[in-house]
């Protein structure tokens, strides 16, 4: 059992500092009652002053703190009391003279009424990092949440979605505001109601990491590590028409599967085999545009000459994702600038996959480019609104979490259809509509927050989204040249 002990302190200062000293004293000693350790406290003022340690120009103090035992005072002396002494020396300087000792508690009595100037300090429960008096689910001191010395395992986890993806019990008050009402959660945040809901970057950043994420699997092209894309056209074709082979004997094989099941209902039946003589067609088409010339579509892209303005000529072809990069072979370039350049597509041309990879890996990056482009388009068009930069910004951040979060579900739909056949119509549908939607919400969302006339906020709106396609020109453009130096 541990054993408490009094720690002493003798204050003298000048008498006509005594009113001024008297009320520093006191908050000095309800904070040395909020370090851990530290139980109750009392303040003296003795009658008579020994003139032979001070003169009747002296007013003198005593505090006396009751400690639990050793070990907390031990851990004042080594953590808290530089910092504590420190301010009383700044406050007075040397007209303040102290002077310590340590009293151990032999015997304890109970019903002793307590000393006048006794400052009890309730035993509350503190924190376990700072040793602050709790008063609610989190430290006042430090923001430490009041939780056992031990975490449990939901406790981690709950911990590590808020910290790493914003998730936490504000999300499921955010969601809902976030999907159906318009520029509501930004008028929140900007009229200090800030606490209710996620954090705007936090709410972004959420929504953006697990939509790339799922996309990585869902939406992106395989990777072939170059297995064919340095084959020659007649090797890529055979290829090419290996897969559609391959895809027409599965969609065959399901079909004379719906047609021999028996017992189910016929409507459904004539319904799924239309799904599958559907892709059966599109199949068809596939194959016979692919024996037309040779390629789907031709355009010609001009590589400018850094010095010269000279121009070099190259053509392109899409097929299932390839770029075809033609040059002449006699071909030279007329500098140094326009010759890195043609190395550079030539490099694109021979790492395809790489490249498409790298590039879709790096669109989250230009978002952080994009997001300030349009808060600032934001700005100059409500520029009469003396509205903050930060203000834009975070209404930008609220709009394209939700975009993301609509994105979200358009692409889980459009997943779950490969494999649910009764998605499919909704698939169909999901990007018309999503669309729309993302469309009027913009729209509603600038009026509700900026608070302006149906028509002015028709004006901004298709205002800003000239500003929107030249934000994303400009973002692409960086990323594509972003992915290229990386190549």
């Amino acid at each position: 059992m541990k054993k408490p002990l009094v720690y002493e302190v003798t204050l003298d200062i000048g008498a006509e500092l005594a009113p001024e000293f008297d009320t520093w004293l006191a908050d000095h000693v309800h904070a040395m009652l909020a370090l851990p350790g530290f139980t109750d406290a009392r303040i003296l003022s003795p009658e008579n002053l020994d003139t032979a340690s001070g003169s009747p120009a002296t007013a003198r103090r005593v505090v006396q703190y009751t400690l639990a035992g050793r070990a907390e005072l031990d851990r004042y002396f080594a953590e808290h009391a530089p910092r504590m002494r420190a301010d009383g020396v700044t406050r007075f300087g040397d007209k303040l003279k102290t002077s310590r000792r340590v009293l151990d508690v032999d015997q304890s009595l109970a019903g002793v009424p307590a000393l006048p100037g006794l400052v009890l300090m309730p035993e509350t429960e503190r924190c376990r990092n700072c040793g602050t008096p709790l008063n609610g689910k989190f430290c006042a001191e430090c923001g430490q949440r009041n939780h056992s010395a031990v975490s449990t395992i939901r406790e981690i986890t709950e911990d590590f979605a808020g910290t790493h993806f914003g998730f936490d019990t504000k999300f499921i008050h955010s969601i809902v505001p976030l999907l159906f009402r318009p520029g509501f959660l930004t008028r929140e945040y900007c009229i200090g109601r800030q606490e209710r809901y996620i954090k705007p970057f936090r709410l972004y950043l959420f929504s953006s990491v697990v939509f790339f994420f799922l996309a990585a699997f869902m939406w992106s092209p395989p990777i072939t590590s170059g297995k064919t894309q340095n084959l020659s056209p007649q090797a890529k074709a055979e290829i090419s028409v290996a897969d559609r082979e391959a895809t027409r004997a599965q969609l065959n094989k399901a079909l004379e599967e719906i047609k021999a099941k028996p017992g189910e209902d016929e409507a459904e039946k004539h319904f799924a085999e239309a799904i599958v003589m559907d892709q059966l067609a599109k199949l068809d088409q596939a194959a016979t545009a692919s024996t037309k010339s040779g390629a789907a579509a031709a355009a010609t892209v001009t590589a400018p000459a850094a010095a010269s303005k000279r121009h070099t000529t190259a053509s392109y072809n899409y097929n299932g994702g390839d770029i075809d990069i033609d040059l002449p072979s006699d071909y030279k370039p007329k500098d140094a600038a326009e010759s890195s350049f043609i190395d550079k597509l030539t490099r694109i041309k021979d790492n395809q996959d790489q490249f498409k990879h790298q590039l879709y890996q790096n669109l989250p990056k230009m978002m952080l480019l994009f997001m300030p482009l349009i808060a600032m388009f934001l700005k100059l068009l409500y520029i009469g609104s003396k509205r903050l930069f930060t203000e834009h910004f975070v209404f930008t951040l609220h709009y394209h979490a939700f975009v993301f979060v609509v994105m979200l579900a358009v692409m889980l739909i459009g997943f779950g259809a490969r494999h649910i056949i009764w998605l499919e119509p909704l698939k169909r549908e999901a990007g018309t509509v999503a669309g729309w939607y993302v469309a009027i919400y913009l729209f509603l969302a600038l009026r509700f927050f900026y608070r302006q006339s149906w028509f002015m906020t028709s004006v901004k709106f298709f205002m800003l989204f000239i500003s929107y396609c030249m934000a994303a020109g400009i973002t692409f453009a960086a990323a594509v040249a972003l992915t290229a130096a990386e190549i």
